[in-house]
């Protein structure tokens, strides 16, 4: 289990090779690649599919040798993309990219791709929409998934989704039935704590408990582990790591009491002069 990050940390640089050195520098070992943090690419997010349509291989060899010469791992490719949208159009895009993207994944010697279980929100992907809960945003979120899942099973990717309030899986229960009715051995979850709250949820008496309980529920299927964090207070407030309420001790004896091999992603900080003190938190978490 190692500490690493979300490229997306980390301030745009100027090529590919100075945003490993940057990873590399801060003292992280892996890294969850977003696209978007690939100056080569010029790719920026639509709010609704965060990843190309298509990673030339040249680009592909220059990410490989950036990632080697600094000596960072690629264990996570971010493929977030509305999956339960209203408009199949939008769905079907999402899927068509995602044939490439498995491919990239594949060529980076990434083991997973992470996803997003989507929203009703036409707007943005992480937004909450009362739709959400409706028996047809399940269905077409389930549809999606499906799809997405047949293609990684042929790349030998594993599909990794996280809870999040603001998604049509916001429970660790949801995300129970989602792995059940999806019946695959290519899709696990990513546990990031901070996601496990809803509005007025975030207090200090819930933490131990609520990182538990989701334990219970998935925990032998988590793959990826994010160390995000969460302030106490009466709504969702994301905060860099270390200064909020997540209890990492607890995390990490639950993380290794499950055996999740894959790493403690750094999430949520996008502020490089507080990556020291978040890695620190991580390292001690993993040392007592």
């Amino acid at each position: 289990m190692k500490i690493g990050l979300l490229s997306s940390e980390i301030k745009q640089r100027a090529n590919t090779n100075e945003l490993f050195e940057a990873i590399k520098k801060h003292g992280f070992e892996s890294t969850q690649l977003s696209f978007s943090s690939v100056p080569e690419l010029n790719f920026k997010s639509t709010g609704q599919i965060e990843f190309p349509e298509k990673v030339d291989d040249k680009i592909i060899s220059v990410i490989c040798a950036g990632a080697k010469k600094h000596g960072v791992e690629i264990p996570v490719c971010s493929g977030t993309f509305n999956m339960a949208h209203p408009e199949p159009e939008v769905r079907e895009k999402g899927i068509r990219r995602f044939e490439a993207l498995a491919y990239t994944a594949q060529k980076l010697s990434s083991k997973f791709i992470s996803l997003c279980a989507g929203t009703r929100c036409r707007e943005s992907l992480w937004v909450y929409h009362p739709g959400n809960s409706t028996p047809e945003a399940w269905a077409d979120m389930m549809d999606t998934m499906k799809k997405c899942v047949k293609i990684a099973e042929r790349y030998d990717i594993v599909l990794a989704v996280e809870t999040e309030a603001a998604t049509v899986v916001d429970t660790p229960e949801k995300a129970r039935r989602m792995m059940d009715e999806t019946g695959s051995g290519n899709l696990k979850m990513i546990m990031d704590c901070a996601n496990l709250f809803h509005p007025g949820e975030a207090a200090k008496e819930n933490v131990q408990k609520t990182i538990a309980h989701a334990f219970e529920i998935f925990g032998d299927d988590v793959v990826v582990a994010h160390g995000k964090d969460i302030a106490e207070s009466d709504g969702i407030r994301f905060c860099p790591t270390g200064e909020g309420i997540v209890d990492y001790a607890q995390f990490v004896r639950l993380l290794k009491k499950h055996n999740c091999k894959g790493d403690i992603l750094l999430h949520g900080i996008y502020d490089e002069g507080k990556l020291a003190y978040a890695r620190k938190t991580i390292k001690k978490a993993m040392e007592e």
